[in-house]
């Protein structure tokens, strides 16, 4: 009988990174035909729900560290999808604000990924996908916990 211990088939992350990776590599290869990389979809999805987000804000919610969020968010200003401006509150923080380049590229990226994500989860039904979110909140929750506890030195 083989051991389910150390078996990926039984495996939480190894299943999470998969379906992620999956996904992922689907949205890269849509976005290459419009000429958006990766990784200002990231940031750009943020920005569309809202605007002025510091760049450690965005940074944090895209899940990336600060200094690649940086190099991102640079390169999308010199691309003219973003703008950046000083916090007038504290000097040393940069706004990032979508321009309207930005902006008229949700439609497609949003409409599309949708469609995307829909083609591709077709035996998932909306329970069930609910279901998955709250459970991966709950198991992101848990890592941000034991990260920023790691980080303090409380681990």
């Amino acid at each position: 009988m083989k051991s389910t211990v150390n078996n990926p088939d039984h495996s939480l992350p190894y299943h999470l990174r998969g379906a992620f990776r999956g996904f992922e590599t689907a949205l890269a290869r849509y976005l290459e035909t419009i000429g958006v990389p990766l990784s200002y979809f990231h940031i750009l999805r943020l920005q569309w729900d809202g605007n002025g987000s510091s760049q450690l804000a965005l940074a944090t919610k895209a899940f990336m560290t600060e200094s690649v969020a940086s190099q991102v968010v640079k390169k999308m200003v010199k691309d003219g999808l973003l703008r950046r401006v000083r916090d007038p509150n504290d000097k040393r923080v940069w706004l990032v604000h979508l321009t309207a380049k930005g902006k008229r590229l949700r439609e497609k990226i949003v409409v599309d990924g949708i469609k995307i994500s829909n083609e591709h989860a077709a035996d998932l039904s909306r329970e069930d996908a609910l279901i998955t979110i709250e459970v991966l909140k709950k198991i992101r929750l848990a890592f941000d916990k034991y990260n920023n506890d790691y980080k303090l030195g409380k681990t």
